[in-house]
């Protein structure tokens, strides 16, 4: 008994430190793993809510053709327009934006690239060497073409491009991949084609209406081929580039 008296005032009489919080410190330690993956998975839900509302946007065609206001591919800018301006038919503007009239050699030599040409087809009825190094094959003639391609050099860093399409609400306007690149094939109502000047603007007495048109741009050059052409027709046309 008095051994135990004894050791009970020992205990009494000591300073014992306090006890720890070890509650705080596990919860200190598991604290900085969770809040990164918390918000990898905060990041991701808000993601897939973008990428959902973007798609249901996509799905209707006056929320696309909202979206969709304007294009820039190569030397072209493709602009939504609610109305089209006044372009006289006959495709007087044509004419003049193709330029000077040359041969097919003269074309080659005087391009500064390699021009492509459409296998299987004839020898274009008429080379132009358009303003700003263009280059076109038409096939028929200005009055009545059948079909035009167009090359067109990479232009100067910071130079505005050469030509703007204004496209309304009777134009289609579908993305399409051109040999694995991408461009854009332009269908249903003709829309207008202004050739623009080297500030951007455009050239108000060089402006006709297309017909369907496919754009892209390969190796820093930008074709384009029009005519009375669906979209199967024009990439197997575009394919047959060699």
């Amino acid at each position: 008994m008095s051994l135990e008296r004894e050791l009970v005032g020992l205990g009494g009489a000591l300073e014992m430190p306090e006890p720890p919080d070890l509650a705080a410190r596990v919860r200190a330690e598991i604290a900085p793993r969770r809040r990164p993956v918390e918000r990898r998975r905060w990041a991701l839900a808000v993601a897939l809510v973008l990428v959902a509302a973007l798609a249901a946007a996509l799905a209707i065609p006056d929320a696309r053709s909202a979206l969709l206001r304007v294009l820039h591919i190569g030397s072209e800018r493709i602009v939504r327009v609610d109305e089209l301006p006044p372009v006289e038919a006959e495709p007087r503007g044509l004419g003049l934006a193709l330029g000077d009239e040359v041969t097919l050699a003269e074309a080659r030599a005087r391009a500064g690239f390699e021009l492509r040409e459409l296998e299987g087809e004839p020898e274009p009825d008429r080379v132009y060497l358009g303003p700003r190094g263009t280059v076109w094959f038409l096939w028929g003639s200005p009055q009545s073409v059948r079909l035009l391609l167009a090359q067109t050099s990479e232009l100067t860093v910071g130079s505005p491009p050469l030509f703007e399409k204004l496209v309304a609400q009777g134009t289609e306007v579908d993305s399409v991949s051109v040999d694995g690149r991408p461009g854009w094939f332009l269908s249903g109502s003709p829309h207008v084609v202004y050739l623009l000047d080297r500030s951007g603007e455009p050239v108000e007495e060089v402006a006709w209406l297309a017909e369907n048109v496919l754009v892209w741009e390969e190796d820093g050059i930008t074709f384009r081929i029009e005519g009375d052409i669906d979209a199967d027709r024009a990439l197997e046309l575009a394919e047959s580039l060699r």
